[in-house]
């Protein structure tokens, strides 16, 4: 497996897909490299990948350490409560703010450090029990209530959502679809909240029809993972 081939493929597909939508809008590609060592992020970086996305932050924060290049960081996996703090001071962005509670806590760790964190809104559009984020009807409601943060250690950049385990490309694009509706209408309260953070190595192209600005993408790029017991 050479990364910088799997690399200028799923660029080539991100690309066919935008030409496709007719967007003429950028999408980032944000490879997750979750249980890869950090030789294989500093290999995907000097192919030209700038931005990579980890889940858990006790396997995230020594291999940001060890990596140690200019790279944007995010964090795409839940993120519990009593860990928005470590993850304010590490993450440039965070995909999966679903609590006033944890997004507070990520606000007031990154203001007080100086920083200011880029984070998602993450919805449960599929509507099954075993996907973190809030209900549809909910979003709009948990913008409401950081938006009087909005610029004071976060920036509510837009929403997350992870598409249907084994859903054909009818249902992903529903869910997709329906993210784009949510977020359509929150920047009417908040203009900043643009990103659609959707699409992963198996669904990332049907994402991108639907208006996916970023894109999450692991074994297409960094090739099979195995998934460790270990809690975040």
């Amino acid at each position: 497996m050479i990364i910088s081939d799997n690399l200028s493929r799923v660029l080539e597909s991100i690309e066919s897909a935008r030409i496709k939508a007719g967007r003429t809008d950028r999408v980032t590609l944000v490879g997750v490299s979750k249980t890869h060592p950090a030789s294989a992020v500093r290999a995907a970086f000097a192919a030209g990948l700038t931005d990579f996305g980890e889940n858990r932050m006790q396997e995230a924060l020594p291999k940001i350490a060890e990596a140690d290049i200019l790279a944007v960081w995010h964090l795409v996996g839940h993120l519990q409560s009593n860990k928005a703090k470590k993850a304010a001071l590490a993450f440039d962005w965070i995909h999966s703010i679903d609590s006033h509670e944890t997004g507070t806590l990520v606000a007031r760790a990154a203001d007080q450090a100086g920083r200011s964190v880029r984070i998602l809104l993450e919805v449960n559009t599929s509507g099954e029990e075993s996907k973190h984020g809030v209900p549809p009807e909910r979003a709009l409601p948990l913008a409401e209530a950081l938006a009087p943060l909005d610029g004071r250690g976060i920036v509510i950049a837009g929403l997350m959502t992870v598409g249907p385990l084994g859903g054909d490309e009818a249902a992903n694009r529903r869910a997709f679809a329906l993210l784009r509706s949510l977020r359509d209408r929150i920047q009417s309260l908040i203009p900043g909240c643009s990103e659609l953070s959707m699409g992963m190595s198996g669904d990332f192209t049907s994402a991108i029809l639907e208006g996916s600005t970023m894109v999450r993408v692991g074994s297409a790029i960094f090739g099979a993972r195995t998934y460790p017991e270990a809690a975040q």
